[in-house]
Formats: structure tokens, sequence, C-alpha cells
């Protein structure tokens, strides 16, 4: 797996995507055969390879009863059926499966093949047992093409708060023979999570998962990539709309439903205040010295630059965002271990903090609250690496052999 910011595709993100590669933004790129036709991901896949970039496929099985147009287009689209169907499959239908995985990962080229999963609930081993199945069906595409085979953990709010359960499942996960992990997490409804006990067990997960030694990617991550290589991540995804943010099992129930939608006004990400603050109604209030202070440049931020009352497109402002994220996650990448990355989040947050103190002086209402989630992404990170320093130097171990 690469090291650094993977693409996640969606919400018509395809020109987006190589724009961004052939500015040198990203390492990968992961298609989503919801929002892509078949047809179209074998040309996609094959444009982002030519633009240097790793090319995997999400089979999008979160809700496996859930289809639309694009994903029937698909070999995998017979085994779209609700769990309880699914988990009466027998070996002739997982051997078809595995065809169906297959030829899917050919077509597009893969580096590797993502397997189908469910998402995760508390007290449901049957979706346990599903997806350890729906992994041998995976694994054995992947030996056949010659590429690994990550498993698919996309853990479900019911675990959010359920210690004993996500243990259980954890245990359970990481006794499957993969070669790596495609790392979901369902935070909530929130537009960024700010509870830090949620947050902390999303970070004890991730380090559960990359104490196997094994790469983690760390899918729908958002903003939240702050935070990823400091729990063992390899790669993360990201994407310029708040639907790619994180992980929603929402979006494959058949809601159209996107959020920020409509009139919504552009946000400006500043890596300064690790968050977004609205262009122009709130960065225009600002003088002069404290725009400068929050101002991270990108190609796509030279009308805000120019003049802080412009009205600044959105679909600039997500280019702007991930171009910024793209940057910074190249950076953290090349940090020497995960304890060295999480003292890193920490620093850059309480920065953010401070940072944003100047600009509640001038804006006393940030329209998003963009600043609840430092203090406690701050406590939950401070928590894991006091808590979990075992883990730490083992990672520090296992990567230094």
């Amino acid at each position: 797996m690469r090291r650094g910011a993977w693409h996640q595709c969606g919400d018509k993100s395809q020109n987006l995507v190589s724009e961004h590669l052939g500015n040198g933004i990203g390492v990968g790129v992961i298609l989503s055969p919801k929002d892509l036709a078949a047809r179209l991901a074998v040309q996609r896949a094959a444009e982002y390879r030519s633009l240097g970039a790793d090319v995997l496929l999400d089979q999008q099985f979160y809700n496996p009863g859930y289809s639309n147009s694009n994903l029937q287009s698909y070999e995998t689209t017979s085994f779209r059926q609700s769990i309880t169907l699914l988990n009466d499959i027998n070996d002739q239908s997982l051997a078809e499966l595995t065809t169906a995985l297959e030829k899917a990962n050919r077509d597009i080229a893969a580096n590797a093949v993502l397997a189908p999963s469910v998402v995760y609930q508390a007290a449901s081993s049957q979706i346990i047992d599903l997806n350890a199945r729906l992994f041998e069906a995976a694994k054995n595409a992947g030996n056949s093409i010659g590429v690994p085979t990550y498993a698919t953990v996309v853990l479900g709010s019911s675990l959010v708060g359920n210690g004993p359960a996500l243990a259980n499942v954890l245990s359970s996960i990481t006794a499957l023979d993969c070669d790596g992990w495609y790392f979901g997490f369902e935070f909530g409804p929130e537009r960024i999570p700010s509870d830090a006990n949620v947050v902390r067990r999303c970070i004890d997960a991730g380090l559960t998962l990359a104490s196997t030694g094994k790469p983690i990617l760390h899918a729908y991550s958002g903003p939240t990539c702050l935070l990823s290589f400091g729990f063992g991540a390899t790669g993360v995804g990201i994407g310029h709309h708040q639907t790619l943010w994180k992980f929603n099992s929402g979006h494959w129930q058949g809601s159209t439903a996107q959020g920020g939608g409509g009139n919504a006004p552009a946000r400006f990400f500043s890596t300064r205040l690790w968050g977004t603050i609205i262009c122009p109604d709130e960065f225009s209030q600002l003088p002069s010295a404290v725009r400068q202070l929050i101002l991270t440049t990108s190609p796509y931020s030279t009308m805000v630059e120019a003049n802080a009352a412009s009205a600044w497109p959105r679909w600039e402002a997500g280019k702007h965002l991930v171009h910024v994220l793209g940057e910074t996650i190249a950076s953290i990448s090349q940090m020497p271990n995960a304890r060295t990355c999480m003292n890193n989040a920490v620093s850059t947050l309480n920065t953010a903090n401070s940072t944003y103190s100047q600009v509640l002086e001038y804006v006393p209402t940030l329209k998003d609250a963009a600043n609840s989630y430092h203090l406690p992404w701050i406590t939950a990170c401070e928590a894991s690496l006091d808590q979990r320093a075992d883990d730490y130097d083992y990672l520090e171990l296992i990567a230094s052999v």
C-alpha cells in the first residue's frame, strides 16, 4: 500500500481527481461503483494509472440490499441481497462471487482487492460470520490475480459507545488472513466529530488494526486524516464534499440527500485553523493581519487572496480543500512513526484552537461551530498516547525490523 493521500471518489469527483493527480496531489484512487458505471471505471482507472496513481475498487456492500444503475453494471450485482439471504450463500455461490470480484478487479488492473463487507454492528455475530465468508471469496480473487487482499472494516455507529462489543468485533476481524485493512468508522451525524470518547474509540480501533503489522487505508477520513497516521495508518482517503469526509451508512440506503447543497456558501479550509471558515461572510469580517494568519494558499485560492469579499465558487473551495489536505498528508506521511504523527496532531490542534480564539474576537459566532472539536480531539489523542503507550512502542519496534 502506497503511503500518503488517496482520492476517495464520489459526488462527481472523477475530473477533480485527474486534475489533482496532474498537480502531484495523491498517490492513489479509490473508485466508487455507486457513482461510476463499470465501463467508465475501466476508462478512469487507466487514466489515473497514467498519472502515476494506484487504483482500488471499493465494492460498497455496506448495505448489500441497496443498488442503483451504476452498481448494477458490475459483475457483483447479483450478490447485492439482504444480509439474511447473503448469510445463506453456499460454496458454489461463493466461488461465483470470487469470479466476479476477480473480473472486476482485473478489468481496472487494481493494485489490490478490497473485500466486500457489510458494516459491522454491535451484537451481530451474523455479520461477523458473513464478512468472514465474503473476505474468503475476495482473498481467493486476490490470490488468483496475484495482488494483495485488504479486509474492509467499517465499524458502525452501534459500536461507538459499546466498548466490549467493539473489542469482540476487532478480535474477530484481526483473525482474518488479510494483507491490509480498508478501515472506516461511522462517527455520527456531526459534520466533524466532536465527542472525545467517540474519537478515542476510532483511534484505538486503528491502533489495534495497525498492531497486526499490516497497512491501513483510512477510508472517508476527511479532516480527521490529521489523526490517521497517529494511529498507524499508511494511507487516507480524502474527498472534496462533506459526504466523503466520514463514513455514513445512509449513503447506501437510497437517500439522495447530499448536505451542503443548494445555495450553501463556500468554506475556506485553513491548516492554521485545521478547519473551515465561511467565505466571504466570515472571512471578510477579519482584519487583514488575521486573514493572512489563517490563509492557506493553493492554486484555487487566488480569488480569496485577491479579494476577501469575493464570492468564491464552492467547487473551487472543494478543490482547495483536497489540495491542502493532500499536501499536508504528504508531509505527515514522511514522519518516522505513529507516535510522532500523533504528537504532531496535538501540536496542530493546539495551534488551531489558539488561532480560532483570535478569529472569535471578530466573528463571535461561527456558523459551523468550527472550533468545537479541537479540544476533544486533543483529549482523545493524549489519552491514546498515554494509555496505549505499549502499542506505540510496538509499532516503532515492528517498523524498525
